[in-house]
């Protein structure tokens, strides 16, 4: 029998998050299938359920807030045709600035998130989250005023909802 130490763990928290929000964009998720499936429940780490369970909330509410920004500053790309290897790190990112009851700092959270994206996608990926998270970091302020703002008529969900 191997002996592991489960600890929280926010990174792994956050690319189980990741493969979570995935699976939602291709059917009906349901939390506990998921990890039986892929995981039989059996981790290395024990998965920050209040972080994911928080997370996965937010994104799927403020969907709508998070494509506004995507469009604002991807242009050259067409949200619904974007890879979701590209939309899910923002869209975690954007959860954890915006709306997250834990404070993270911007610039942990950027890398955080670009981590995410090299493990799940190419080196071309973790460029566009860079260099559209840090766009998006100088406005910070500015968008912050915005999230309340009604973009209902913009959805594009990646999610089966």
């Amino acid at each position: 029998m191997t002996n592991t130490i489960n600890i929280v763990n926010r990174r792994k928290s956050r690319k189980l998050l990741f493969q979570e929000l995935y699976a939602m964009s291709l059917n009906e998720f349901n939390k506990d299938l998921f990890r039986e499936s892929f995981f039989s429940d059996v981790f290395t780490f024990t998965p920050d359920d209040e972080y994911l369970t928080e997370m996965r909330k937010i994104i799927t509410h403020y969907e709508a807030f998070f494509i506004s920004i995507l469009k604002k500053y991807t242009p050259k790309f067409n949200v619904k045709t974007m890879s979701l290897s590209y939309i899910l790190p923002i869209y975690i990112w954007l959860a954890e600035m915006f709306f997250l009851t834990e404070e993270i700092p911007g610039k942990v959270s950027i890398n955080e998130a670009v981590e995410v994206a090299k493990v799940y996608w190419d080196d071309s990926s973790k460029k566009i989250v860079n260099g559209v998270l840090n766009k998006v970091l100088q406005d910070i302020e500015e968008l912050d005023k915005l999230k309340e703002n009604d973009y209902s008529e913009i959805v594009e969900s990646v999610f089966k909802r």
